[in-house]
């Protein structure tokens, strides 16, 4: 009767018999993991965990240099360009008004006619001042029985010599009021060197 051989190790059996004989930290892990209680369930739940990091950390790298995601990338989202530029949109800069002076209008004649008149008891009956071709046209609240009056004639003079302080060596001045048909009628002009703003009597 032979003798069986003797009952090996299942481990060293596995291995076979030129295999490399496992490291003092892997003896030691697989000490501490069979000796603590539910050792494999513990051992699924740190490979699972193992794997879970690995995951966060791959998406992590993949995710963060995607422009516009927070943290990544160079490239930040326009909307927060915009923010911290201060820049406005194409739409508001469209919107903007932007003021538009009136080429005909003579703003500086009134402050002018203030000089020769500080009460504006005069002054007070202007109500707009513009240029017209080679004419200078002051616009007043007066009537039509105001043609040739004292406020009429001084507004003309004034604005003759306004014109003459200015350069114009050939002052062109119309003086008007309104009338009853809400037109404006001529209550004193200038048209000559020779003129003295007196209108010829209509009446």
């Amino acid at each position: 009767m032979t003798d069986s051989p003797a009952k090996q190790n299942p481990a060293q059996h596995s291995r076979g018999r030129h295999a490399k004989p496992p490291s003092a930290l892997s003896i030691r892990w697989r000490r501490l993991a069979g000796r603590s209680p539910g050792g494999s369930r513990r051992r699924a739940s740190l490979a699972g965990a193992g794997a879970a990091s690995l995951a966060l950390a791959t998406g992590l790298a993949v995710f963060g240099g995607v422009p516009g995601l927070p943290g990544g990338g160079s490239e930040a989202p326009r909307a927060e360009v915009a923010a911290h530029t201060g820049r406005p949109s194409p739409a508001a800069a469209a919107v903007r008004p932007e003021s538009v002076e009136d080429p005909d209008a003579v703003p500086e004649a009134v402050p002018y006619f203030e000089t020769r008149d500080p009460e504006k008891k005069v002054v007070g009956h202007v109500t707009d001042v513009r240029r017209s071709g080679d004419f200078i046209r002051v616009y007043t609240d007066l009537g039509e029985s105001d043609e040739n009056s004292k406020p009429a004639l001084s507004l003309c003079e004034w604005t003759t010599q306004f014109l003459k302080d200015g350069g114009d060596d050939e002052p062109r001045v119309f003086v008007h009021g309104k009338s009853s048909d809400n037109g404006s009628v001529v209550l004193a002009n200038k048209q000559s060197d020779k003129d003295d703003c007196e209108v010829p009597e209509t009446r």
